[in-house]
């Protein structure tokens, strides 16, 4: 088979896995009234404002990344009305993730069987652990990412074949698309980065390794420079500094609100099916550190690098772990390793392997559709969710403006089809006294004819209560309250 056919073939299969998978474990599916989670809404929210000319922290605010919201504005071209751009967007990456992490099994096994088997296992297991939550997530999105830049590294420091400038361009290109998005993810590129600058000269390749630091600084700077020019000309640099870079390092680090969340560690071990693999991986790399110190280095510095810079502010959200799946690949790839090549070798292992492979490619829905902690979502009609029902009311009114009041974007911006006319449209988890101030001013002065709620609050007198609704989300059943200005 020719080395495009094979391409074609692992692309193809790990595209029928993604879609496959993710049409019962993701919220963001057809199959699904809405994806109810706060996190998507804003994301969304901020993507379809942007469509409408609105610039993410000079008019919307949020902390994310802008290349997130750029991403969830291709969304919004695509279907503004559904999660159906969200969805296809999050099969094309996840299929992606998948077939990078095939190839890092392949490269440290030197048995091409290993693919199938790795992006099978990890396919089905990163969306059924809590890690994955409701899909859309940053650290979802950003997976295949991460995947990528670590099989460069192996697969050149396997080969003992520095970097071509192409690798180094696209490496600063990562690392750029990691900065922008959320800068915790930066410290993947943090620890391979370290493990370059040791393995380049012990190797004598120092005129190497200093071609390496001028590519890789091309590809970081131009993409860089494109996000930079798009807020220059529309003026939202100096938004872009004090939301994404002051308040980050600040408020939003700082002021941590309820929640009670397992620490790092113990994250992980919550997320067994794929958190097994990467703990193997490692102990595996250890265990033929002589043979493999590279190897070892490069996946012991950069998985430690990323758990640093995930879990430094203090926050633990479950979903934060999901970001260390990416290693994950290291210990199918060490598992293959480890079996004799006599037996890899045999027509009969490398059939088993595939048949296995493509028996759990067809069990997998089956297997989302037992285990997945979503599924109970799909029973719920549009018309008895919240969003919908209030939406329907917002939507039919001459002035369809609303404030989210209270708690982050639960998807009544969407539901309803409308847009913020307010900076802050939602309440954020940090504690910004300017937040604060413009919503209370908003109510105060009517600024919007519609405010919902979650649960009780006081300061709505200027309001009416027309309706009500409860839905389950995240283990709680949550009340919320639409009012509408008299």
């Amino acid at each position: 088979m020719t080395r495009s056919r094979k391409n074609t073939l692992q692309a193809l299969y790990c595209l029928l896995l993604s879609c496959g998978v993710l049409t019962i474990c993701s919220k963001n599916s057809f199959l699904y009234p809405l994806n109810d989670w706060v996190d998507v809404n804003c994301f969304f929210t901020i993507g379809r404002g942007i469509r409408h000319g609105l610039v993410p922290y000079l008019d919307l605010y949020d902390q994310k990344g802008p290349l997130l919201y750029f991403v969830y504005a291709l969304a919004a071209l695509i279907s503004e009305n559904s999660f159906l751009g969200v969805f296809l967007i999050e099969v094309i990456l996840y299929a992606f993730f998948l077939f990078y992490s095939g190839r890092i099994a392949e490269t440290l096994s030197g048995f091409p069987a290993a693919f199938f088997l790795t992006a099978a296992g990890t396919g089905i297991a990163v969306p059924l652990t809590p890690a994955f939550s409701h899909g859309g997530s940053a650290e979802e999105f950003f997976l295949p990412v991460l995947a990528a830049s670590l099989y460069l590294v192996l697969k050149t420091v396997r080969e003992r074949t520095p970097m071509n400038w192409k690798q180094g361009v696209l490496m600063g290109l990562f690392a750029a698309a990691a900065f922008w998005t959320k800068y915790t993810f930066c410290g993947l590129f943090a620890g391979l980065a370290a493990a370059v600058l040791i393995i380049y000269p012990v190797e004598g390749k120092t005129k190497e390794l200093l071609r390496l630091i001028l590519c890789f600084l091309a590809g970081f700077l131009s993409l860089s420079a494109v996000i930079l020019l798009w807020y220059l000309v529309r003026g939202g640099l100096p938004a872009l500094w004090n939301a994404y870079f002051i308040d980050n390092l600040t408020s939003y680090s700082h002021n941590i609100r309820g929640g009670n969340y397992p620490d790092p560690l113990p994250n992980l071990l919550n997320n067994l099916p794929w958190s097994i693999p990467l703990f193997l991986g490692l102990t595996a790399l250890l265990l033929q550190i002589r043979k493999q110190w590279r190897e070892f280095l490069a996946v012991l510095l950069s998985s430690v690098g990323l758990f640093v810079f995930t879990y430094w502010s203090g926050r633990k959200y479950p979903y934060y772990a999901l970001v260390m799946a990416s290693f994950a690949p290291v210990g199918y790839g060490m598992m293959f390793q480890l079996i004799p090549d006599a037996v890899k070798t045999k027509r009969g292992f490398r059939r088993a392997v595939a048949g296995a492979a493509a028996l759990i490619a067809v069990l997998s829905p089956f297997a989302a559709r037992a285990w997945s902690r979503n599924i109970y979502l799909m029973k719920i009609s549009k018309e008895d969710t919240p969003q919908y029902r209030f939406g329907k009311i917002i939507s039919a009114s001459e002035d369809a403006t609303l404030l989210n009041y209270g708690f982050l974007d639960g998807g009544f911006y969407f539901a309803s089809g409308s847009l913020p006319v307010t900076r802050f449209f939602c309440t954020l988890n940090n504690d910004l006294p300017e937040m604060e101030r413009e919503h209370s001013t908003a109510i105060a002065e009517g600024k919007t004819n519609y405010v919902i709620v979650r649960g009780k609050r006081k300061g709505l007198e200027n309001y009416q209560l027309i309706d009500e609704c409860s839905m389950f989300f995240e283990g709680w059943e949550w009340t919320y309250y639409l009012y509408r200005r008299p």
